[in-house]
């Protein structure tokens, strides 16, 4: 390892950034090989990922990137045609590379030869003359500005940039401020020129000559837009010289190890807990002083919790943009033509839950590819397109992000899951007469249970659906699924938006106090104890037309089992992947801010318990897990 060794997390996070642009421009050049831009963006992240890779020593990505770049550049050169064998050998680079970089974040050698690749790639770029010195995008290769007719400078803005002495990436942050600077006017000239700019021959310093309508502070806010700039000087033809400050002065943005952002999260609960407990004792002495410095640090505390779960959020980009290379390439190995759309990769959740949800979605979009979208043949003796569609959302609904898999395939048959549960045990025929058509379509989440008589090497419509259901209930999420037989299906994840810190209901369920996620409450009823029916020797109220089982508390809880005989009492309507259930409790005591406490040792797995946490008064409630009782 070099001595740039301390930079290499900032490059794998540079190098991951530009990959995951690359493999985007990539899939939609496959579509439409002509698009100047995407050819632009490929160069652009090509070069980026060879200058971080040289300036670190990494040999084999670094050489690996500056192939990719030479048939880029020939490819925008218009000399080579970007047919399906370009695409493919392009593909195939971007895996290697993607290899290789996952080798450095890992810290692990990988064993690839990349010489059979770069071979292949040189004699497809080598098929046409080379291109001349200079050819990248706003980066012009005369060492001097340009002339008119009359040999008068035709340039407006001379632009003296200046890296940061300790700035490693050189030639990349180089690029970048030519980049920026091609898009709000013309480059007319570079001194040095951009070939030794690219091969980082110069110091720190360089200057670039500029033709452009835009004012001088504009044009300072692209140069400082890059990282690692340390000052600009713009000079206006006519006018004094204009100092722009160093860009260390005004970084709007870093880059936070999660690690970090998970401590800062486990002391805010912390100071959460204290707070609760400080309202406790405000609210049992009623001093006046205590009171309003209980106010404010309760204001405080709120302020930074909610900055800290700010931090916490990241794009759902960050797991969507590996979809469409898989999509693809299953489409491509099962010989279907697939469209997949995307939308609302905008929208933020906790990086704790994304992680944790990219299986899930792997398992659905996979589903849908293998035993959702039919065959070419299927879909025309159907009467629909050829292509099949499957659309992926997410969107925002108060405190919880929902994440949307339709496809418009043959859809799923309830009565075929249905007989297959009885047909291998799970449920009895008994039992099926209970079911409705959605809970019949929830038993595909069943462990084991697969309506597929031979199992592919892609997916099958039972395996791992219990997974999905698994992981969403582990999350304080629900699953829910729809389906016309025919017409395609639809999953619905439903999520928090962070699992540390939630809003509780306590309540009281004989001596013990108990706190109901608030996420899974819809409504709380009053009833009365005349009106609870039994429908096939189980409790039950009629609310709004709908059957709804009562659970007993006290009795699923264990405690004392003593006869219910209230004449009215109160129950919490809770619903979890479409069904819905009226859990019964002696008293409600309010809401209360919870910080969430994982159950170990041997209450770890424990059936109805989701968690623990800490009261004002400082003692420990358990947390319901819903899903399990309802």
């Amino acid at each position: 390892m070099s001595d740039n060794s301390k930079y290499m997390k900032a490059f794998i996070a540079e190098a991951e950034e530009n990959l995951q642009d690359m493999n985007r421009a990539l899939l939609e050049l496959e579509k439409d090989p002509g698009i100047r831009e995407l050819l632009d963006e490929m160069f652009r992240h090509a070069h980026t990922i060879k200058g971080g890779a040289a300036s670190m020593e990494y040999k084999d990505i670094s050489e690996l990137a500056h192939e990719m770049e030479t048939l880029m550049d020939r490819l925008r050169s218009q000399n080579i045609a970007p047919d399906s064998s370009v695409i493919d050998i392009l593909f195939e680079t971007f895996d290697l590379l993607e290899t290789l970089v996952d080798g450095v974040a890992k810290q692990e050698e990988k064993e690839v030869e990349i010489t059979p690749l770069t071979d292949r790639l040189k004699t497809i770029s080598l098929a046409e003359p080379p291109l001349k010195p200079g050819t990248a995008e706003g980066v012009p290769a005369p060492v001097e500005p340009g002339k008119d007719a009359q040999g008068k400078k035709n340039f407006n803005i001379e632009i003296k940039v200046k890296l940061k002495d300790d700035c490693v990436f050189k030639s990349v942050r180089a690029f970048m401020v030519l980049k920026n600077l091609g898009k709000i006017g013309e480059i007319v000239g570079t001194v040095p020129e951009a070939r030794d700019i690219e091969d980082e021959k110069f110091d720190r310093s360089f200057t670039v000559f500029l033709t452009t309508k835009e004012n001088e502070e504009n044009i300072g806010k692209a140069v400082k837009a890059v990282s690692e700039v340390d000052s600009v000087d713009i000079l206006t033809v006519g006018r004094p010289a204009i100092k722009v400050p160093s860009l260390s002065a005004t970084a709007q943005s870093v880059r936070v190890d999660i690690g970090h952002l998970d401590k800062l999260m486990n002391l805010v609960g912390e100071l959460v807990i204290d707070k609760i407990r400080l309202i406790r004792i405000g609210s049992i002495h009623e001093i006046p002083e205590l009171t309003e410095t209980i106010t404010h640090i309760d204001r405080l505390i709120t302020d930074v919790q909610d900055e800290v779960m700010q931090a916490r959020l990241v794009p759902v980009d960050m797991i969507f943009n590996r979809f469409p290379r898989m999509v693809r390439d299953l489409a491509r190995k099962e010989n279907k033509k697939i469209d997949l759309i995307i939308e609302g990769t905008e929208i933020e959740v906790d990086r704790t839950i994304l992680d944790k949800i990219s299986d899930p979605l792997i398992h659905l979009l996979r589903n849908a590819v293998d035993h959702g979208i039919e065959s070419v043949a299927e879909r025309k003796k159907a009467g629909k397109p050829e292509t099949g569609s499957i659309k992926l959302t997410a969107s925002r609904e108060k405190e919880h992000v929902v994440i949307k898999v339709l496809d418009d395939g043959m859809g799923i048959d309830a009565d075929r899951i249905f007989d297959m549960a009885i047909k291998k045990g799970f449920v009895t025929s008994e039992e099926g007469v209970k079911l409705n058509d959605k809970e019949k379509l929830m038993l595909i989440c069943t462990p084991g249970l697969s309506t597929q008589e031979e199992a592919t090497d892609v997916s099958g419509r039972g395996v791992g659906m219990d997974v999905v259901k698994t992981a969403m209930e582990s999350l304080g999420g629900m699953l829910t699924i729809n389906s016309e037989k025919g017409a395609g299906t639809k999953t619905v994840l439903k999520l928090p938006l962070t699992m540390a810190i939630a809003r509780g209901l306590l309540i009281m369920v004989r001596e013990e106090t108990f706190i109901v996620p608030l996420a899974n409450v819809q409504e709380i009823v009053s009833i009365q104890a005349h009106n609870v029916k039994t429908i096939k020797g189980e409790e039950a109220i009629l609310l709004r037309g709908e059957v709804v089982p009562l659970i007993r508390l006290g009795r699923t809880m264990g405690l004392d089992p003593k006869e219910e005989s209230k004449s009215e009492f109160d129950a919490l309507v809770v619903e979890v992947g479409g069904k819905r259930g009226g859990l019964v409790v002696d008293r409600l005591l309010g809401q209360q801010e919870i910080v969430i406490k994982s159950l170990d040792g041997y209450l770890k797995g424990v059936k109805g318990y989701a968690g623990a946490t800490i009261l004002g008064d400082g003692k420990v409630a358990f947390i319901l897990d819903v899903p399990s009782l309802v």
